[in-house]
């Protein structure tokens, strides 16, 4: 035989409403700060993302500068300097486009340095972007979970309201209403106390 639980009081009720109450509360303030969280990361992340953009933008134009250099090389073919030098109609002009060529190939050791350092900084910059989103992807889990957890705890607080009779449900409202009268501060008035 099944049996039946017994009917909870009116105190019962009113001492697990109020747990209910304070659980939701506490639930909501926990949500509200995921969503601050949230809204920081998703502030962050776009910030880092403008900064890819820009990083990639002059990886871009390092790479073309570069690879500009490289096809004029190229074109101008692979003599070996000193053959160069023997066949060479006027020695001070060669020695002069040598000293340029010098120059154009520390220029591209060192783009070629600022190419490997903005690719290093791009590849952290985006595994920070990624370590953000997943952290706001949590977090939006977080504050879901909140939410569900806020709404089942008023829903349990109402089911319990709602399993009282309408005679216990009176006389709990004016319980209330009397703690909240007798919780309020009596007016004294603008009067400046005598000094």
């Amino acid at each position: 035989a099944a049996h039946a639980d017994p009917k909870p009081t009116k105190d019962e009720v009113k001492s697990k409403v109020d747990k209910l109450y304070d659980e939701a509360e506490q639930a909501t303030e926990a949500a509200n700060g995921a969503k601050e969280k949230q809204g920081r990361l998703e502030k962050q992340i776009g910030q880092i993302q403008d900064q890819v953009a820009r990083g990639q933008q002059e990886l871009n134009t390092l790479r073309q500068g570069l690879g500009s250099l490289a096809s004029a090389q190229y074109r101008s073919g692979g003599i070996d300097p000193s053959l160069a030098l023997f066949l060479s109609s006027n020695p001070d002009d060669f020695l002069d486009k040598a000293s340029s060529l010098d120059q154009l190939s520390a220029t591209q050791a060192e783009a070629l340095t600022k190419i490997q350092g903005k690719q290093r900084t791009l590849a952290q910059q985006r595994k920070e972007a990624q370590d953000k989103l997943k952290d706001l992807a949590d977090t939006s889990k977080v504050l879901d979970d909140k939410k569900k957890e806020v709404q089942g705890k008023l829903g349990d607080a109402q089911k319990l309201l709602n399993s009282l009779t309408a005679q216990e449900k009176a006389a709990l409202a004016s319980d209330e209403s009397r703690a909240n009268r007798s919780t309020e501060r009596p007016n004294l008035g603008k009067d400046v106390p005598a000094s």
